[in-house]
């Protein structure tokens, strides 16, 4: 059963962009799914996104491995990108190290140093999808919810000119939306100050911010006082905006339901797995 939820889940992707299901007590799966605009070899479309759930190898027999996992494309995108030359197949690319990889023309299997390489798709990174294709096209992310953190450790290295920020590409491997101040930030480094000092976390797409306000210890959105979140799937910058302050990022979380923050806990359904799922709220680029 665990194993089949993995395919079912990839069948229930009708006009929802982020859902759970689950398969007994203690077996979570999710998904996300992208709309990626088109994009041609000479004007390719770059849509960012983000990892937020454990995946598993999925071996010739396309049902993925439960227990199994993995940090390759070929597991976690498998065959929804579009297959070519390396200067005309889509690419998935990593935002940070110029780590990629692509699916040849020869019988479409993946290729290039993000498939091959030690160092794969890694929970915490923030990735392109690169779209070359010719036609607009849809990415589902399906896997198992691990909300417990510790992961990826990235330096967000300090700017060394003043009133300048240095922006570090991340993503949380949460399948919830998190609040701010259940980010571990400012216990990792990440420094307050005002509207123009503070360090930042900027959304790639919409252009929303928070930051952390200093004069009164209050987390804002934008101008507006409020705690931000962070949304499964997506990807985020963490601007430095402090002169000759690095500090290495790390979220820490343990998994359980968020304190305070129940509405951030998105639908379940159980048994049996073949009904429809219960459509979850939407969320929106």
């Amino acid at each position: 059963m665990k194993r089949v939820m993995f395919v079912v889940v990839s069948l229930l992707l009708v006009g929802t962009c982020f859902a759970q299901l689950q398969s007994g007590p203690s077996n979570t799966v999710g998904y996300v799914k992208t709309d990626i605009p088109s994009g041609t070899q000479g004007t390719p479309t770059y849509k960012e996104f983000g990892l937020p759930f454990q995946f598993w190898d999925v071996p010739a027999n396309n049902i993925p491995t439960y227990g199994v996992e993995s940090r390759k494309p070929s597991d976690i995108i498998g065959t929804q990108a579009n297959c070519g030359t390396i200067t005309s197949a889509d690419r998935i690319a990593r935002q940070d190290g110029g780590l990629y990889a692509y699916r040849a023309s020869t019988a479409c299997n993946w290729t290039q140093s993000l498939e091959t390489g030690a160092t794969n798709m890694d929970p915490g990174r923030a990735y392109w999808y690169v779209n070359k294709s010719g036609a607009a096209r849809t990415l589902v992310l399906a896997g198992q919810v691990n909300n417990s953190g510790n992961y990826t450790t990235v330096t967000c290295i300090a700017p060394t000119v003043a009133n300048q920020s240095v922006f570090t590409p991340y993503s949380w491997r949460d399948s919830r939306d998190v609040p701010a101040n259940q980010l571990n930030l400012l216990l990792d480094g990440f420094l307050g100050g005002a509207l123009l000092s503070s360090d930042r976390i900027a959304a790639q797409t919409g252009g929303q911010f928070f930051w952390y306000r200093t004069s009164d210890g209050s987390w804002m959105i934008g101008t507006t006082p409020g705690i931000g979140t962070v949304t499964p799937g997506r990807s985020y910058w963490i601007q430095n905006r402090h002169l000759n302050h690095s500090f290495d990022y790390n979220y820490v979380a343990t998994g359980v339901p968020l304190s305070g923050d129940d509405t951030h806990d998105l639908q379940v359904i159980t048994q049996p797995a073949t009904k429809k799922a219960a459509k979850s709220r939407v969320s929106t680029d």
